[in-house]
């Protein structure tokens, strides 16, 4: 499915990543996978390093000092996620661990994120997540044709195909088939749908110490145009492996750069807060440690666990 994904336009694997995301952030019981995850930029001299204190930039209030739940704490829950009009159980940590992650981190859903602020150990909750608080909307634009021959053979209507994307796995549906084609859709099954998850908080703590971002300018852009966040940007890319140097994709193989939005999780948090540093028409190696990349997880087969990660980005517009 690598060669059907090359098709996709970049506004669909971009929304489609973000997706993926909020869904494995809530580790749902099903087949799909974490894909993939901005605050200061200034101007550097040629071959700078950059070294991003992520804890720090949050500046996290501690448990010690707190008797509730704020940004930048990590904390471990229970939940139940249920389907408001059928009344269907999608997930939950019960027969589990418990669901653990940085509060303000972009790890989980937004109104997830947002609704377990304030709140007490032992404490309950339920969260509404609809909209952009849950999966977000459905997006017509999210529907793709493909050739017939790039299906795994035996595909069939409603079968469930993943593709690795430029951020991690892609799920796709087959919606229809043709005589030389098919219809997938890249929207995620639970888009649009009403959701309640009932929340009780186990614990909260500082979160773990600062992690490390190395941002390494290898052509300097023009100084003074820098992302913000919400802007949709224009780059090329080449993410390897830190520790063999093996390519796992490349927007410069395709011959078709990549757009995204920053700082709104369409992206691993290594680029959200990496590319907020470059300014436009610059071009930098970004370091990228497993936490702020995919983590434990890995991703498609091709990111193995625990593993850090160099991208070769290049940033060719801003709109």
């Amino acid at each position: 499915m690598a060669a059907a994904l090359a098709m996709l336009s970049s506004r669909q694997v971009a929304r489609h990543a973000r997706c993926v995301q909020r869904f494995a952030a809530v580790r749902l019981a099903s087949s799909f996978g974490r894909p993939l995850g901005g605050l200061v930029h200034a101007g550097r001299p040629l071959q700078e390093v950059s070294l991003l204190d992520v804890a720090g930039r949050r500046q996290a209030a501690t448990a010690s000092e707190s008797k509730t739940v704020a940004e930048g704490m990590a904390v471990k829950l229970n939940f139940k996620l249920i389907r408001n009009d059928t009344g269907e159980v999608v997930d939950s940590s019960e027969g589990k661990e418990p669901l653990s992650f940085t509060v303000g981190g972009q790890e989980v859903l937004p109104g997830l994120d947002r609704g377990v602020q304030g709140m007490a150990e032992g404490e309950t909750r339920e969260l509404k997540l609809e909209g952009d608080d849950g999966f977000g909307q459905y997006d017509e634009n999210q529907i793709t044709e493909v050739p017939l021959d790039k299906l795994p053979e035996g595909s069939s209507v409603g079968t469930q195909l993943r593709v690795q994307g430029p951020n991690g796995p892609m799920v796709a549906q087959v919606k229809e088939l043709k005589e030389n084609s098919a219809v997938l859709d890249f929207n995620h099954p639970l888009v649009g749908l009403p959701l309640t998850m009932t929340v009780t908080l186990i614990s909260f703590e500082e979160a773990p110490p600062a992690t490390q971002l190395g941002v390494e300018t290898q052509k300097p852009g023009d100084g003074a145009t820098f992302p913000k966040k919400g802007d949709t940007l224009t780059m090329h890319y080449t993410g390897t492996l830190a520790s063999t140097g093996a390519k796992f994709d490349s927007s410069r193989d395709r011959g078709e750069p990549f757009k995204f939005q920053i700082g709104v999780g369409q992206v691993i948090q290594g680029w959200d807060l990496g590319v907020m540093q470059m300014s436009l028409g610059e071009r930098a190696l970004l370091r990228v440690p497993a936490e702020l990349g995919y983590g434990k997880r890995g991703a498609g087969g091709v990111i193995p666990p625990n593993a850090d990660l160099i991208f070769d980005v290049e940033l060719l517009k801003i709109n």
